[in-house]
């Protein structure tokens, strides 16, 4: 089944739950050591609306709902009109690791296998 989110997207039926499994993983993934990348935010507001921004990007709602929504062997896959940025690039590895799930996100350049920490790219794109 294919779902569609937008950057702040609030439309989908279970976004409540959606936004609750990524605080969570906001929450774990800063535990083990994930620094948000505020220059990726290129609005003129304080550091903590940037950081908030953020975690708005449609594939990090998207693996969200990935991991609530699927079995833990299954795959999540992500595919996006633009590049990934690289915060979001960063913040899916952590979450791969965080989670023990492989998280496929095709942008409009390649696509970038992350499992357990790691990206296929090798972090060159």
């Amino acid at each position: 089944m294919v779902h569609r989110f937008h950057v702040g997207d609030t439309s989908h039926p279970q976004a409540r739950e959606i936004y609750r499994e990524l605080d969570q993983l906001a929450a774990k993934i800063k535990e083990m050591g994930y620094i948000p990348d505020t220059d990726f935010v290129l609005h003129d507001v304080e550091e903590e609306q940037k950081e908030q921004f953020l975690f708005q990007h449609s594939e990090k709602i998207a693996v969200a709902y990935g991991i609530i929504s699927t079995t833990p062997l299954k795959p999540i896959r992500i595919f996006k009109n633009l590049r990934i940025c690289g915060d979001c690039h960063t913040a899916m590895k952590y979450i791969s690791m965080a989670t023990g799930r492989e998280i496929v996100v095709r942008d409009s350049n390649q696509f970038h296998h992350m499992k357990n920490g790691e990206c296929s790219c090798k972090d060159y794109w």
